[in-house]
């Protein structure tokens, strides 16, 4: 990401928009929002969140080099397999190409990605965020401690806390946290209220983590806004895991 964020304010509409690059977002009293859900009950394990780098910046072979197109992160798979996954939205369009996951604001090369492990998706033009995926076999095994596991729920559930664990990172070469609640679900996808206003251009691709179990409940996919509120919506991990599988 440049760091020079667009001069425009950018409109809030029904579904939605991918996240792309740097956008401005105008604020206004969050008195009109609705209340959010209560705060469920969580039959699943209580885990710690990570505290070290899982979220990467996406990067597209163009040329001798890569470009940066958006966020990604590792996912291990319920027969222990390691995948990359980012969206479909971040190749702009373009067929498949080399892809590579370098670290936030250091430019190390963590991971590079010659094959796919399925079949893409297709960016989302519509409320249904499932469709929006890109699932890559990593040219070799991962560090461990780089790899998030899913949740066993397979969506975040109302009124839950998250963390956006951004792929850009803080600007320091750590990771960057942003928490939020989980405003709504269905089969579409969830839609995530976040504490606070930030520039959400290029994290498409980043992991949602629930605060509960500590596991990848989601993938960012667009953003919405409301009165003084950023929304981003997930692809939920649920949906992710059936296309990773369904698709060998």
């Amino acid at each position: 990401m440049s760091g020079k964020i667009i001069a425009r304010v950018v409109i809030a509409i029904l579904g939605g928009i991918a996240l792309g690059g740097a956008i401005k977002l105008a604020t206004a009293p969050r008195s009109t929002l609705p209340p959010l859900p209560p705060p469920p009950t969580i039959a699943a394990e209580r885990n710690d969140l990570p505290t070290g780098i899982v979220a990467f910046e996406e990067r597209i072979q163009a040329g001798p080099g890569y470009t940066l197109a958006g966020s990604g992160f590792f996912l291990q798979l319920p027969d222990g397999d390691v995948i990359g996954v980012t969206t479909a939205h971040s190749l702009g369009g373009r067929n498949f190409a080399p892809m590579a996951f370098t670290t936030p604001g250091r430019d190390e090369r963590v991971a590079t990605f010659a094959r796919l492990h399925a079949p893409p998706g297709q960016p989302r033009t519509g409320a249904d965020m499932t469709i929006d995926y890109v699932l890559l076999r990593p040219d070799t095994p991962p560090p461990p401690a780089f790899v998030l596991h899913p949740d066993p729920r397979g969506s975040p559930q109302p009124g839950e806390r998250v963390s956006l664990y951004s792929g850009l990172g803080d600007g320091q070469g750590g990771q960057r946290i942003l928490p939020g609640t989980v405003e709504s679900v269905d089969h579409n996808g969830a839609w995530v209220r976040m504490d606070s206003l930030f520039d959400p251009g290029l994290m498409s691709g980043s992991p949602l983590l629930s605060q509960h179990t500590g596991w990848v409940v989601g993938m960012t996919i667009a953003m919405n806004l409301k009165p003084g509120v950023l929304m981003i919506g997930i692809n939920q991990v649920g949906a992710i895991l059936n296309r990773a599988m369904a698709d060998r």
